[in-house]
């Protein structure tokens, strides 16, 4: 495991979730943006590509919670646990429009959750076998506030605990979305975003910057592994 950088007894994982309005009211914003994209050497992964960031897609609830997911099989889309906590029916954006989706696999205590629906023609993301790199470069790619797509580059700071800590910025909305590595020219996912870093100031927390937490792939997979 990687030292941590993170001082250890002020850091607090701010769960990155979001509560909006249903799915019939969240507007269609299918506009792709993407941030801090850096430029690396030539046959090496630059950014995401749009055929990988469509396996990237928007989760709501009827209690009005919105979050993102990933498609890592055909019909199946991996989310975050506290994102779809409490709600009682399921609603996955494929395309152009939010469709029903049903719950079929939890656990709460590593924050996972798997939704069933038609994912049609997308191409599920592969989820990394591997261990992470220290200071690998990664993408934090998610929808945050119910808005467009967002897609940051950073680095992995930190392996602790089944949780990889990186400088990749999110923002709420953005629990369940994926944290992607470049592997030999191959996108995978390494860990699914589940918040952001912050610290204690008072009676409240307050953000830190270009840190967010994941959930490792190692975990995702005995997950997976475990339920089928």
């Amino acid at each position: 495991m990687f030292s941590a950088r993170i001082k250890k007894g002020v850091l607090a994982i701010a769960l990155a979730s979001l509560t909006v309005a249903t799915p019939a009211a969240i507007a269609d914003r299918s506009t792709l943006a993407l941030s801090n994209s850096p430029v690396l050497a030539q046959g090496v992964c630059s950014q995401p590509d749009l055929q990988t960031l469509q396996a990237i897609v928007p989760v709501a609830t009827d209690h009005g919670s919105h979050a993102t997911g990933v498609v890592y099989d055909d019909n199946r889309v991996l989310t975050a646990a506290h994102a779809v906590a409490g709600g009682g029916q399921f609603f996955v954006r494929v395309g152009d429009a939010f469709r029903a989706a049903d719950l079929v696999m939890v656990d709460h205590a590593h924050d996972l959750a798997v939704l069933a629906v038609d994912t049609q023609l997308i191409r599920p993301l592969h989820i990394a076998g591997l261990d992470p790199i220290e200071a690998q470069p990664v993408w934090a790619v998610g929808y945050p506030r119910a808005q467009s797509i967002m897609t940051s580059m950073g680095v992995l700071q930190d392996y602790r605990e089944g949780a990889l800590h990186a400088s990749a910025s999110i923002d709420s909305g953005q629990s369940g979305g994926g944290l992607l590595s470049c592997n030999d020219g191959a996108w995978e996912l390494l860990g699914m975003l589940r918040g952001y870093g912050a610290y204690l100031q008072g009676d409240h927390y307050i953000k830190i910057e270009n840190h967010s937490v994941s959930v490792a792939a190692a975990t995702i997979n005995q997950f997976l592994h475990h339920y089928h």
